[in-house]
């Protein structure tokens, strides 16, 4: 799938929605997605590959997101895009969120509680939460 307005609009929208239960929403091509959010953050150090989520998507964005904003997200999410077709999870995401918050980092978010991926056909969405509190 090509990467066009219609599909920068929508993540526009879902981000929009998202930010104001603390999570944020980027967009990614399909294929080495994980190569692109690294690059994206400028992330340097070495991470664990991805695994698929053993949680369906409903219950990583519980889990990654928190019980009080979950619902609102997922909804918006397969309204604008439909269920994806996998979800993918960092085994340990400890260290990530560590270099991913605070001052020095790149993140939406000073603090980072939880990150995972959404798969569909072309292109990923990249769901991270946290809080600037």
């Amino acid at each position: 799938m090509i990467i066009d307005q219609e599909m920068l609009r929508k993540v526009a929208m879902l981000d929009m929605l998202a930010m104001e239960y603390e999570t944020s929403v980027e967009l990614f091509a399909g294929g080495n997605y994980l190569e692109d959010f690294y690059d994206f953050y400028e992330i340097r150090k070495s991470f664990p590959k991805l695994i698929p989520s053993p949680d369906s998507f409903h219950e990583t964005m519980r889990k990654r997101c928190g019980d009080d904003v979950w619902q609102p997200v997922a909804e918006k999410t397969e309204s604008l895009f439909g269920a994806p077709g996998r979800v993918t999870v960092f085994e340990d995401d400890t260290a990530l969120r560590r270099e991913m918050e605070g001052t020095d980092g790149l993140a939406p978010f000073f603090f980072v509680f939880g990150l995972f991926f959404c798969e569909y056909d072309g292109f990923t969405l990249c769901f991270i939460s946290g809080s600037n509190n």
